[in-house]
C-alpha cells in the first residue's frame, strides 16, 4: 500500500513559496505536513532510519556491487490510471552495439504529435534500471500526454566511460532523428536526469551545442551532480556541514544522508565509471567546469535539489552560474528531503510531486 495521503501532494504546491537565496530566486518545496523549519519529512525520516540500519549491516561486508543493483528498500508503485502503451525496442549506437530503450505513450491519443522527453536515470553509473523508473516514465507520460523515452544505458564498471554518455545521446538523436515515426515534435525535446543521470543530461547539452545539432530545448536536473571533484580540489566554493541546518533529534539520521552520497563521491561508485581514464574535472562529467562560452549556450534549465543531499552545494552553484551567464534557470529545494526520492513513486509524496512537475514542463514547451 502507498505510505501517504495523496492530498498532500496538492498540499506541498499550495505551500510551495518562492524567495531569494544568495542573490538568485529560489522556489522551496516545504514538507507538506510538518511546519518545522529543517525538519525531515516524517516519512522519508523513517525510510532513511531504515537505510541508515541497512547500509551499515551492508558495509561490514566491504563494497559489494550486487548491494547498489538491489535495492529492495526502493519500493515503487503505479499510480497510473489511464492505459499506457510501451514500446520497447533495440536501436543501434556507433556501429558496434545495440542499446534498449523504452517508449511510453497514452493510448488514447494515438498518433497525436506529442512534447517528447528523454530521461536519462541516476545510480552512480553503476545501477538503475526499467524496473525502477518505469512506474515515473508512465505516469509522466500519463499526466503531461507527451511521449517519455526511457534508454538502458550501459553502466560501470562494465562499460566505463564514455560509454553510458555516448548512449545518451546516441538516444537523444534517436529520437530526434525518427520524430515522425515516433510521432514527437522534435522542437519540443527536453532531456531529463536524476543524479548520475544529470551528469548524463548536461553532457547530452554540451555535445549537442560541441556537434552543433541544436535538438534540446529544455533539460530538468534532479538532485544532479555538476561538480565531481574531490573536495579537496574545489577553491572556487565551499562545501560545509554548515550547510546543512538539522533538528537536533533527527540529526544523526539526516547527517547520514548527507554522508552517504559524499561517501560514495569519494571512493564508491562514480570512480567504477570513471577508472583511471577520466579526470573528474572533465567538463563532461563536471558540468560546472565546463566553459562559459558553452555554459552559455545551455538549454532553459530547471535544477532540482534536496535539503539534505550532499550534492545540493554544487547543484546550487551551478544554477546559479548558469543564472549570471544568462541561461533562463528556474532553482527549485525540496525541503526536508534526502538524495534518490523520485526512485520510490507512490512511497514519498515527493516523488509524485516531481512527476506532475516534469509532466508540467513538457506541456509548456
Amino acid at each position: 500500500m502507498r505510505k501517504y495521503d495523496r492530498s498532500l501532494v496538492q498540499t506541498i504546491r499550495d505551500k510551495q513559496y518562492t524567495a531569494l537565496q544568495d542573490g538568485m530566486e529560489v522556489l522551496f518545496k516545504p514538507v507538506p505536513d510538518d511546519d518545522r523549519e529543517h525538519a525531515m519529512d516524517p516519512r522519508l525520516y523513517e525510510i532513511a532510519a531504515g537505510k541508515k540500519k541497512m547500509f551499515s549491516d551492508r558495509a561490514k561486508g566491504g563494497y559489494r556491487l550486487s548491494n547498489e543493483r538491489n535495492r529492495p528498500d526502493k519500493v515503487t508503485y503505479d499510480l497510473t490510471e489511464s492505459e499506457i502503451d510501451c514500446d520497447e525496442r533495440l536501436i543501434h549506437v556507433n556501429g558496434d552495439h545495440y542499446i534498449d530503450i523504452f517508449i511510453y505513450r497514452r493510448a488514447d491519443i494515438g498518433d497525436a504529435v506529442t512534447p517528447v522527453m528523454v530521461y536519462l536515470h541516476g545510480g552512480g553509473f553503476t545501477a538503475g534500471n526499467i524496473d525502477l523508473f518505469g512506474k515515473q516514465m508512465a505516469y509522466v507520460a500519463e499526466q503531461s500526454g507527451a511521449t517519455v523515452v526511457y534508454p538502458e544505458y550501459r553502466l560501470a564498471p562494465e562499460t566505463p566511460y564514455p560509454g553510458a554518455h555516448d548512449d545518451c545521446f546516441a538516444a537523444v538523436k534517436y529520437v530526434y532523428e525518427n520524430a515522425e515515426e515516433l510521432h514527437v515534435d522534435r522542437n519540443r525535446l527536453m532531456v531529463a536526469g536524476d543524479s548520475a543521470g544529470g551528469v548524463l543530461t548536461c553532457a547530452c547539452a554540451q555535445r549537442d551545442i560541441l556537434e552543433g545539432t541544436d535538438m534540446i530545448k529544455k533539460i530538468y536536473l534532479l538532485y544532479p551532480a555538476p561538480d565531481g571533484r574531490p573536495l579537496e580540489d574545489i577553491n572556487d566554493y565551499v562545501w560545509s556541514y554548515d550547510e546543512y541546518p538539522m533538528l537536533d533529534e533527527q540529526r544523526e539520521i539526516a547527517l547520514s544522508r548527507v554522508d552517504r552520497i559524499k561517501n560514495s563521491m569519494v571512493r564508491g561508485t562514480p570512480n567504477l565509471y570513471c577508472q583511471q581514464f577520466t579526470d573528474s574535472s572533465d567538463p563532461m562529467i563536471s558540468a560546472y567546469l565546463a566553459t562559459d562560452e558553452v555554459l552559455s549556450r545551455f538549454p532553459e534549465t530547471v535544477v532540482n535539489n534536496a535539503e539534505f543531499d550532499y550534492l545540493r552545494i554544487s547543484g546550487e552553484q551551478f544554477a546559479r552560474k548558469l543564472d549570471r551567464l544568462g541561461v533562463r534557470v528556474r532553482l527549485v529545494k525540496y525541503c526536508g528531503c534526502d538524495h534518490g526520492i523520485l526512485d520510490m513513486l507512490g512511497t514519498t509524496v515527493q516523488a509524485e510531486e516531481i512527476c506532475l512537475c516534469m509532466a508540467d514542463e513538457l506541456r509548456s514547451m
